[in-house]
């Protein structure tokens, strides 16, 4: 690829994320709403859904995040999964009481955006989709990572972060997987294998 080929596939990648996230995403969903699959949640009614529940998320972007953990998380044959760890109890508790309101804010409109990119990609919510077509949005997203100005981009940062801070602080993570025994006191040292 020449120079001018590259800056030309950047500029076609900003313009297909914000025409699918952001223009089409007003189009599709509400501002400041998450689709569920009965419909759009009013902005107003969502938010005292969670201030009810004594949570930052509503229900509906809740299993939104706990979906979204799981895509990056899944189980395989030595790993346990996103949703068994509760990883999405993690980013709730992380966000709706470690983050300034900016953040915060962040969060409502990453979430919101993906679910535009979903419904504009598979023509259905995140949550609605097939395991393949939830891949290729998070990949989109992955393989745009140097577009850091834009809020989706900076939203699937944080959920990349807090998924792993969330994964590898539960039991599943650092017991099951990692295999962590604790502390414990070494009579010896046995030093590091030769790497030659």
């Amino acid at each position: 690829m020449t120079g001018n080929e590259s800056l030309d596939f950047r500029i076609d990648r900003r313009s297909w994320l914000k025409t699918s996230a952001g223009a089409l995403g007003s189009a599709v969903l509400p501002a400041q709403a998450i689709s569920t699959s009965s419909g759009a949640t009013a902005p107003a009614a969502a938010a005292v859904e969670a201030e009810s529940a004594g949570r930052f998320f509503t229900t509906a972007q809740q299993a939104l995040v706990e979906e979204l953990a799981e895509t990056i998380s899944p189980a395989d044959s030595h790993s346990g999964e996103a949703k068994a760890a509760n990883v999405a109890d993690d980013i709730e508790q992380v966000v709706g009481t470690g983050l300034h309101e900016g953040e915060k804010g962040l969060w409502k409109e990453g979430l919101r955006l993906i679910d535009s990119m979903s419904q504009h990609r598979a023509g259905k919510s995140f949550a609605d989709s097939s395991s393949e077509k939830r891949i290729s949005i998070l990949r989109i997203l992955s393989d745009s990572a140097d577009l850091t100005d834009l809020p989706e981009i900076q939203f699937f940062h944080e959920l990349k972060r807090l998924t792993v801070r969330g994964y590898y602080t539960s039991k599943i993570g650092i017991h099951d997987e990692l295999e962590y025994k604790g502390n414990k006191v070494s009579l010896e040292f046995t030093g590091c294998d030769d790497p030659s």
